[in-house]
Formats: structure tokens, sequence, C-alpha cells
């Protein structure tokens, strides 16, 4: 699939599947978590893994297994940071070693699935003026494009601090021709992460992608 990051000098490798799989391309440990979940989850995970097992390889870890922590995230092998996403139609990863980045998110939505009466738990009151200048259009992407990032962003955060941040615990804002997120407020594991995270984003056919990391 061509889908590709518009980053100068980008780091991290990413693999994208628009067909599902199933739990045959996983490994026997990977396998052993899906006991008890529906068909599609089974579908969602697999191919997630699958995708990521596709990243490590062209970084240089074939056969590589990611197991799930005690809050369901992947763990990623040592030496080894990547991120995993999917929505209906679409899964992807991205990775890269340790030795270039600290931590990676990534996000997928499918556009126009942020409704106005969401945006009270969604979005803090600079975002939500912002978002209202523009057209009906340009808000139908924008909101999703918030969204998106902010899951990026809580997805890049997680490993490093352990901490649940909330939607609008995070500001999202405009800088120059991008956009970057920070944390107004103090909370554990702030010292951890820089003032600003860029945030980056690409679109495929009805969805964005988003991603962020943090530089080595």
């Amino acid at each position: 699939m061509n889908i590709e990051f518009d980053i100068p000098g980008k780091t991290f490798e990413h693999h994208f599947q628009d067909v599902f799989l199933t739990e045959d391309v996983l490994t026997p440990g990977e396998r052993s978590v899906l006991k008890g979940i529906s068909v599609k989850r089974r579908m969602d995970f697999s191919t997630g893994r699958y995708c990521a097992r596709e990243v490590l390889k062209k970084i240089g870890l074939p056969d590589a297994e990611i197991l799930i922590g005690s809050k369901n995230e992947p763990l990623w092998p040592q030496g080894f940071v990547g991120s995993i996403s999917h929505t209906k139609g679409l899964a992807g990863a991205v990775g890269a070693r340790s030795s270039q980045l600290i931590s990676i998110g990534l996000d997928i939505e499918k556009t126009g699935r942020v409704k106005e009466g969401m945006w009270d738990i969604l979005f803090l009151p600079e975002e939500q003026e912002f978002l209202r200048s523009l057209t009906p259009e340009e808000q139908n992407f924008h909101t999703t494009l918030f969204f998106s990032m902010k899951e990026s962003f809580y997805k890049l955060q997680y490993p490093l601090t352990k901490e649940f941040l909330a939607f609008t615990d995070v500001l999202l804002e405009k800088h120059a021709s991008s956009f970057r997120i920070s944390i107004p407020e103090a909370f554990s594991g702030k010292q951890l992460l820089p003032e600003y995270t860029a945030v980056h984003y690409t679109v495929y056919e009805d969805k964005l992608i988003t991603v962020c990391f943090i530089e080595k």
C-alpha cells in the first residue's frame, strides 16, 4: 500500500494493511491471549500484530513476537519501540530502534465520526474556538484530526509515564503549518516528555493517520 508520511529525515518504518487477517499469522504466544474475544477483535489484533512484525523485519528483527502488557498495551521487543492502530478497513504499525526514538504513537480514524456533542469531553476551550472558526467541511476534517492526534500522543506518552491522560489534559495547537501538543497542567511523569511534541498526519481514502514521536 502506498501510504507515506511527509516527514524530513523520518527515522521510523511503517506498514499498513487493508486486508484483515486471521490468527494464523500470529505466534503461539500471541494467539494465547485471544481466548473469549469476538471474531472481529481477533482479526483486528492479528492484522495489527502482522503489521508490527513487518515493521520489525524492515529494521532488522525477523520473527518477532509482540505480546501484551497488564493494560493491554503491546510489548515491543527490547531495543525497539512502536505503535499499532486499526479502524474499519485499515490497520497499521510504526516502529524504530530505541537508539533512534524514545517513543512513538500511531492512530487511524475514519473521518466524520466526531460530533459536536462530544466536543466538551474531547477538546479544550482554545481548541473548540479554533474548530468553530472553520467551515463545516473543514470542521468535519479537523475534529477527526484533533481526536486522532490526541490518541496518537496518548500512545506515545503512556509507555514513558504509565499515566492515563484525558483528552482535555493535553492542548493541541496549530504551529506554523503543522500541529503540536503540550500538557498545560503538572502531572506525574510530565518531566519525561518534551514541552511540545509535533504531530504529523497523512490521509488515505476516508481515513486520517496520525503519528508523533520523540527522538533520542
